[in-house]
């Protein structure tokens, strides 16, 4: 048996784990015992900080246009795996027997595994389990208003709680989402889920910052950028001579890794990734990613100055607009991959001052796990 039961699917990158793992690691610090069903492709660099794992029939996106989804073979899926699955997942909450089912992004992503999710949720409701959405900030816009009806439907129908994890103070959940206002009365905004001993990392050390840190989230999609950011320390006036670190990611394409590496100049070192990233990262005189939500996180708990290229393709949106919001505040410089040249984002990387200081919570994961208690204590 566990407390709560934590279904999550990443499909691309790894931003939805390891927001997720910040999560779980607060609710068991509340001393619930935490259970993760994953529908994604398994690697041992991903850690749920869970007490039990139950690993999916796995899947992922086909490319990085969400054109459809493959299994762990590379074969499209069919009605035959979802059943399997399906049944797998139901096993898994029997086993489990959680007081609490907590879904991320789900129905306002992930509606593709809505053939396993609603027999899970018609589940949890029969036996009496509260269901909690976990979602992020900013959702994908849909061309389709039907999709974001049904989205709005079903969280009414099913869902218990939808815990936002963004601060109205910087934007609502209806910037994406134009009917936040029909489910008013089951958001909870919980702030940011950012690392919470980033800070450290400076404490009692020498507070002078050096050298480029250049990310690329998990790696399966940022590679261009990756390759500009090499050519950049060549045109940098103050970085030229600097260390550069460069992350590739778990999910970074071996071959490319392996072309990467062979050529990299004296000065800059590929790792594919780096367990003390954050501790890195509070040391860096510029950080050169993409703009996800956790590396955004990252940055903001560590005050790094900070370049970012959304990830843009298949119609994904939120990076963008997020980093539009933040770079007019004046935490982040944002740059468009679209005709990015070494020498414009040495130019950028030059520039990149000390975010400005927002108001914002946070502590989302902590936040994120006391309500989650409090529920199940009333459930109870």
């Amino acid at each position: 048996m566990s407390d709560v039961m934590v279904y999550v699917q990443h499909l691309l990158g790894i931003g939805h784990v390891r927001r997720m793992a910040l999560i779980n690691q607060a609710m068991r610090g509340q001393g619930l015992t935490v259970t993760v069903a994953s529908g994604g492709i398994p690697d041992p660099a991903l850690d749920f900080a869970a007490d039990e794992v139950v690993q999916l029939p796995a899947c992922r996106t086909a490319d990085s246009n969400f054109s459809g989804l493959v299994d762990a073979n590379d074969c499209p899926i069919n009605e035959d795996w979802k059943s399997r699955r399906t049944q797998d997942l139901l096993a898994a909450f029997k086993k489990a027997s959680p007081k609490l089912l907590l879904i991320e992004m789900f129905p306002f992503g992930r509606r593709a595994f809505r053939f396993e999710l609603i027999p899970l949720m018609d589940a949890a409701k029969k036996a009496g389990v509260p269901i909690i959405c976990s979602v992020r900030d900013l959702l994908v816009r849909k061309k389709d208003p039907v999709k974001t009806k049904w989205m709005r439907d079903v969280a009414g129908q099913y869902f218990d709680k939808v815990l936002v994890h963004g601060d109205p103070d910087l934007f609502g959940f209806d910037h994406s989402f134009p009917y936040a206002n029909d489910i008013a009365d089951l958001i909870t905004y919980t702030g940011y889920v950012a690392p919470t001993n980033a800070s450290e990392y400076l404490t009692g050390q020498d507070d002078t910052r050096s050298g480029v840190l250049v990310s690329a989230g998990g790696g399966a999609v940022g590679a261009e950028l990756i390759e500009i950011a090499i050519a950049a320390r060549a045109h940098s006036e103050r970085f030229r001579n600097a260390s550069w670190d460069i992350v590739a990611g778990p999910h970074f394409a071996q071959e490319r890794f392996d072309a990467v590496s062979q050529t990299l100049p004296p000065g800059m070192v590929l790792h594919r990734f780096l367990p003390d990233f954050r501790a890195r990262m509070a040391k860096a005189a510029v950080s050169v990613s993409q703009a996800g939500y956790n590396t955004l996180m990252d940055v903001l708990s560590t005050k790094t100055p900070s370049v970012m290229v959304p990830f843009a393709e298949g119609g994904e949106s939120e990076q963008k607009e997020r980093g539009e919001i933040l770079s007019s505040a004046g935490v982040i410089s944002l740059l468009d991959l679209s005709g990015l040249t070494a020498q414009s984002l040495a130019k950028q990387i030059d520039r990149a001052n000390q975010p400005q200081n927002l108001n914002i919570a946070l502590d989302g994961a902590q936040r994120t796990a006391s309500l989650i208690a409090a529920l199940i204590k009333g459930s109870a």
